[in-house]
């Protein structure tokens, strides 16, 4: 095989690998469960004024939120009377400046808009179910 071909096949190669990281890089993290992705500060508030509601502020680069995904997903299967909204922190900085999130994941629990219980900072699954508990209770 001449230099040349190998040349171009390696530059279409790399080209589709970013094309297609850029695409799943761009799809909520969690494509399963009950959990909302939103993306605009009006539905945000409309979504959490009333009810229980749990909100999973992410970034797409974080690895622990990727791994924590998941779970996640499953737990809003499980606690169907509770609301699961996932928000992106570099989309929806406003909301994220807003709740002080400064770690992801972080997981704030609110009831009829205002926050209760103590925020889970990070992947710690027990004390995530632990507060979704005591606000579905």
């Amino acid at each position: 095989m001449e230099l040349s071909t190998i040349l171009i096949i390696t530059v279409l190669f790399i080209a589709f690998r970013v094309i297609q990281a850029r695409r799943d890089a761009s799809k909520p993290m969690m494509s399963h469960g009950k959990v909302a992705n939103i993306d605009n500060l009006a539905i945000f508030k409309a979504l959490t004024s009333e009810g229980p509601a749990v909100v999973d502020f992410y970034a797409t680069w974080c690895g622990p939120c990727r791994a924590v995904a998941p779970k996640v997903g499953e737990l809003s299967e499980k606690y169907q009377k509770v609301r699961f909204i996932q928000v992106d922190v570099d989309k929806l900085r406003e909301v994220a400046s807003q709740f002080q999130v400064t770690a992801m994941p972080t997981f704030v629990f609110l009831k009829d808009g205002k926050e209760v219980g103590q925020r889970v900072r990070g992947a710690d699954v027990r004390a995530l179910e632990a507060g979704i508990q005591s606000l579905s209770g």
